[in-house]
């Protein structure tokens, strides 16, 4: 299945994924698209290529908004507190 033709990850916006790791409750998320385990897939655009949802989550860790793997495994994606607080201070909310 191909994806949004030329999506990079600057087109993705964060605060989707950040609000979906925050209802997952501190339990980590795969970048993969399974139903066995809770994922940050939902949060990105139909047909997302997968090396551009696993280089998204490589800036929000490198930005330190999530802490997780960036080697190709399943992630373990978790927000961080600095991650639980960004809405808050980029918008003021």
């Amino acid at each position: 299945m191909s994806g949004p033709k030329g999506v990079q990850c600057k087109h993705i916006a964060e605060e989707p994924i950040l609000r979906l790791l925050r209802s997952f409750d501190g339990k980590w998320a795969t970048w993969r698209d399974t139903d066995l385990m809770p994922t940050v897939v939902p949060a990105f655009p139909a047909g997302t290529p997968a090396k551009v949802v696993m280089a998204k989550m490589a800036s929000l860790i490198r930005r330190g908004l999530v802490d997780g793997c960036t080697c190709g495994c399943r992630g373990d994606y978790v927000l961080t507190d600095r991650g639980a607080e960004w809405p808050r201070r980029r918008y003021g909310a």
